[in-house]
């Protein structure tokens, strides 16, 4: 092996910290969740037979592989002959074949006209093939057909005056189940489906509104959030709820805009841009929860989550360990302490000690000491600057699965302090409110969290045309032509102006101000935060050419980071977050904004942004565009909505009990 890739191995090893100390790896070999399982025999019969065809066959020099090898192949031959001498199978148990294989591939039971034709398919197969691989053909034939593929959605049964018949109960248990969750019907919805009792709008609502108030069943909200910093993505809501406005605010597009790490500054923006994702879901399973004016919440408000699990008393009780551990070494000369000084402290370390204090080993003083040490000039400066809450973080890099101060949903550490960078706040000095989602300053709603401006920024540079086309489509109901083939939609680059002054005179021609005017003004207004959602007054012109100082350097003193970042210091132009609203369909909304907070403030008085957002909830659950056949169904949701003080459960409900879900077009084929 090359000296490189033994390097990478033995750094990788290190990585894991108490796995690269031999006390460390005796610890996890001992551990029963990692130990090799006891052996336990078969029965006495079949030991019979594996031992006297083991002494049939077993000769010297043998592998333990070749002996392996040849019992198989002895077995393999037996039981094919056996197979092959029996009688045709009776075609009672062919059919309950089929029925065993559609109960498991269809989650059904099949008709006697099925039951009859795959037997029938499954004779011919054993004809030319040997039995397991006729079975095997049969399950490939099922597994290929429409029905595996594709739900059946057809209308069935007697059409009413408009020639629209309603789905079979089966049928409309699988709408109903995958219009709010990923999973195929649960007991209750099935069973229901079975005895006749999904036949009728009241019926639906009645299993609608049951699934929508289960809080028993977690499901993954995004792998790739789980997956980036191992965050604990995962909701015990109806799965879909959530995804709506996943999709529709498209905050998850923030993990695929690349940054650089060293513009961010606080460390590895794709593990923190992760947690900021998995907390934007927190704040709108929060709302969903509360199910009031959810769409004026998700808008207008000022608390978010910000490094926390969701789970209050958790956060309290960490950041109070923290401070008790502050308060306890306090007390003694800490600075003077050597190794052995540990050995009075050792009782309070086992007990109440920070995660890593409880580590501590009879051997391993000198590494608890520097954590220790670690540990208290970092909560020096915290408590020293006023601070009566202190974030709970990990000062030593364990394993996601070795615990932490505070656990994710999933019992994995929780990870990414620096995701506070993203709020102009600094994790080492935060005053930490454990209770959340708590305010934030500077910030209104999901148009102002930083996962959605990253969303929708550029690489390098903040975004104003694509955010403010966001808001044309998504809340005023309005549509933008694509790109004309013939324009290069490219901003000149210029290093002594703004990003506004640089698109204003790019898009201000007549020729381009015709589709832009739909936009600029309308993305202008977050030109108050940089690409990162950081908030801003002055806009940075990042050149080297307008370099003032450079980024302090890493680990130096904490006074010298911006908002925990460390950042280089360029020239500034003031911003200008001043823009337009239009078309808003109520003339007091319409005029000039003076910022994000102004602009936002109307958009959520708008009837038409609630409309809109309605109607991309019909395309969401509908799994359909609407027409113009739609519009009572559309309308029925609005009053649905507001008529509830703002529920979206309301909404749901009204969507899945309306005729555009219940009645369905029949199959043309019948």
């Amino acid at each position: 092996m090359v000296e490189s890739r033994i390097l990478n191995r033995v750094g990788m090893l290190k990585a894991f910290k108490v796995n690269w100390d031999l006390q460390g790896i005796i610890g996890k070999a001992s551990d029963k969740r990692y130990a090799r399982p006891d052996y336990v025999p078969l029965d006495e019969a079949e030991m019979r037979v594996i031992e006297a065809t083991i002494g049939k066959h077993r000769k010297g020099g043998d592998s333990y592989q070749a002996v392996i090898d040849k019992c198989m192949g002895e077995w393999e031959a037996t039981l094919k002959a056996e197979r092959e001498a029996m009688p045709a199978p009776d075609k009672s148990l062919l059919a309950e074949l089929v029925g065993q294989l559609y109960g498991r591939i269809f989650e059904r039971q099949p008709t006697e006209e099925e039951v009859r034709k795959n037997t029938a398919v499954l004779l011919t197969f054993m004809e030319k093939l040997e039995r397991q691989a006729a079975i095997a053909k049969l399950i490939e034939t099922l597994i290929l057909s429409t029905e595996f593929v594709y739900r059946d959605e057809f209308g069935h049964g007697e059409a009413d005056e408009l020639g629209r018949r309603m789905m079979l109960p089966r049928d409309a248990s699988y709408a109903l189940a995958y219009a709010l969750t990923d999973s195929s019907p649960d007991a209750e919805l099935a069973m229901a489906a079975a005895e006749g009792r999904l036949n009728c709008r009241a019926d639906y609502e009645r299993e609608v509104r049951r699934m929508l108030a289960r809080r028993d069943v977690w499901t993954i909200i995004d792998e790739s959030v789980q997956a980036a910093n191992l965050n604990a993505s995962v909701t015990n809501q109806p799965i879909r709820k959530v995804r709506f406005f996943r999709e529709f605010f498209g905050y998850p597009k923030a993990m695929e805009v690349f940054k650089d790490d060293v513009r961010f500054g606080a460390g590895t923006h794709e593990a923190a841009v992760s947690r900021l994702v998995d907390e934007a879901d927190l704040l709108v399973e929060h709302i969903l929860e509360r199910d009031r004016n959810v769409f004026e919440a998700l808008l207008t408000t000022e608390e978010f989550y910000v490094y926390h699990n969701g789970d209050n008393a958790a956060m309290e009780a960490a950041a109070a360990n923290y401070r008790e551990n502050f308060e306890y070494f306090s007390k003694f000369e800490w600075r003077a302490f050597k190794p052995g000084d540990l050995a009075p402290r050792v009782s309070f370390m086992l007990s109440r000690g920070l995660k890593e204090l409880r580590e501590y080993q009879p051997g391993n003083e000198k590494k608890t000491l520097d954590i220790l040490v670690r540990f208290m000039k970092t909560a020096e400066h915290q408590f020293g600057a006023g601070q009566k809450n202190p974030v709970p973080f990990m000062f030593v890099g364990y394993g996601y699965w070795a615990g932490g101060p505070v656990l994710g949903r999933t019992g994995q550490q929780m990870r990414g302090e620096a995701v506070t960078s993203y709020w102009n706040i600094d994790w080492r000095t935060w005053d930490y409110p454990t209770h959340q989602p708590a305010r934030i300053p500077n910030r209104k709603g999901l148009l102002t969290h930083p996962a959605w401006l990253i969303a929708h920024a550029q690489n390098l540079e903040t975004d104003p045309i694509h955010r403010g086309k966001w808001i044309r489509e998504k809340l005023l109901a309005g549509t933008i032509p694509d790109v004309p083939i013939t324009v290069d939609a490219v901003i000149p680059p210029d290093h002594g102006r703004t990003m506004r002054q640089r698109m204003e005179e790019r898009t201000g021609a007549e020729s381009c101000w015709r589709c832009h005017q739909k936009m600029d003004p309308l993305g202008f207004p977050f030109e108050g935060y940089d690409d990162f959602g950081r908030y801003r007054i002055e806009e940075s012109l990042e050149h080297p050419d307008n370099l003032i100082r450079k980024a302090p350097a890493p680990y130096g003193p904490i006074s010298e980071l911006t908002f925990g970042a460390m950042l280089p210091v360029y020239k500034t132009l003031p911003v200008d977050p001043r823009g337009v609203l239009d078309s808003s369909g109520d003339a007091r909304l319409d005029g000039e904004v003076r910022d994000s907070f102004d602009l936002i403030e109307r958009l959520a008085r708008s009837e038409k942004a609630r409309q809109s957002i309605i109607r991309h909830a019909f395309r969401f659950f509908m799994g359909r565009n609407e027409g113009f056949s739609d519009s009572k169904p559309l309308m029925d949701a609005d009053r649905a909505y507001v008529g509830s003080q703002g529920s979206f459960d309301e909404v749901i409900v009204s969507l899945l009990t309306s005729d555009a879900f219940i009645y369905r077009k029949s199959n043309r084929r019948e």
